[in-house]
């Protein structure tokens, strides 16, 4: 009953909501991305502002719960929810400002790299986010930070100027190369337990607003060929190209070797590139020097099963295939600790 009721305080102290099971809205904010993770939280505070964090950590710390971070709950291992403890919900925080002058950028832990990107977009400037639009910037960040732009300008961990963060001992402190400097190194790629960050301040970049990319996929007997082929373009790809490769399977259970390529530089040299890879016919030998990727086929087949079916003729009909020319907005992973910010 004395907990009820110190819940119950708690709980109209705060600006943000607190949600218990039997809560309307209580299942769907449990719920992360990867949905092999069914954990259920005794309480959670879906924060509104930094001073929920600091009362939400002072009255776990007090209750001795164990915590969990949600702030865009992409991830994989599922730090972000925890069973029977105490989930901090950052994602209704996402206030963001863009200081174009300074090309820099303040943002809350709740945003997504969609919801970042957009935001900075409107300046025509942009910082590695990811490669999957809706992971959170929070996670994202603390654990380096792998994303599109990251040949040219590093990881997002690398373009991070500063931090606020809310610390065990409930003290909402900003994190520098020149205030808590420690701290600093620590959250710049250490992850999510050296306390509860509230925002991230980045170094923006000149950027877009179009980039080319593209998804190419080939059927699976090519995959020896097309994997070789991503090997050499890795190793000699100027550094405002980037490529991923790997094996899939198609919506309708066909077998594939995926690539997606991207390139931010100026928009007729990455046409010019991608159009030598549409016309090379031998994957692991006649690709140029300047665009070093499995190619396309010349008939791009309507169907990655038809392209399965025609392997036998790869001049003809090596590889379905699909590049476009889009906005640019970096698109496409134990137990839970104390404190893991995903």
């Amino acid at each position: 009953m004395a907990v009820d009721q110190s819940l119950e305080t708690f709980a109209n102290s705060l600006r943000g909501a607190v949600l218990r099971p039997a809560d309307q809205g209580y299942e769907s904010a449990r719920r992360i991305w990867n949905a092999m993770i069914d954990r259920s939280p005794a309480v959670i505070v879906r924060c509104a502002d930094p001073a929920d964090v600091v009362a939400a950590v002072n009255f776990a710390r007090a209750q001795q719960q164990v915590v969990a971070v949600h702030s865009g709950g992409h991830s994989a291992a599922g730090s972000s929810v925890c069973d029977g403890g105490f989930m901090i919900d950052l994602s209704p925080m996402k206030g963001i400002r863009v200081d174009p002058a300074r090309a820099t950028v303040r943002a809350e832990a709740g945003l997504t790299g969609a919801e970042f990107d957009a935001e900075t977009q409107a300046f025509g400037l942009a910082t590695t986010s990811g490669v999957v639009s809706t992971t959170g910037i929070a996670g994202l960040t603390l654990g380096g930070g792998i994303g599109w732009l990251g040949r040219t300008y590093g990881l997002s961990c690398d373009n991070l100027l500063s931090v606020d963060i809310v610390t065990a001992d409930g003290q909402l402190r900003t994190a520098s190369a020149d205030e808590n400097a420690d701290l600093f190194w620590a959250v710049r790629g250490g992850g999510g337990n050296f306390g509860v960050v509230t925002s991230f301040e980045y170094r923006l970049h000149r950027v877009g607003p179009t980039v080319l990319a593209g998804l190419l996929v080939w059927p699976r007997p090519m995959a020896l060929d097309v994997l070789r082929a991503f090997r050499a373009f890795t190793e000699g790809a100027p550094e405002n190209a980037s490529a991923y490769a790997g094996l899939g399977t198609s919506p309708d259970g066909v077998p594939i070797v995926v690539g997606i390529l991207f390139h931010h530089g100026r928009p007729k040299k990455a046409r010019r590139c991608s159009s030598r890879c549409a016309r090379s016919d031998r994957p692991s030998r006649t690709w140029s020097n300047r665009c070093r990727t499995p190619p396309p086929s010349r008939c791009s087949t309507r169907s990655t099963r038809r392209a399965i079916a025609c392997t036998g003729n790869r001049r003809s009909c090596a590889a379905s295939t699909t590049m476009c020319s889009r906005r640019s907005s970096p698109a496409p992973p134990p137990a839970p600790r104390r404190c893991q910010q995903r």
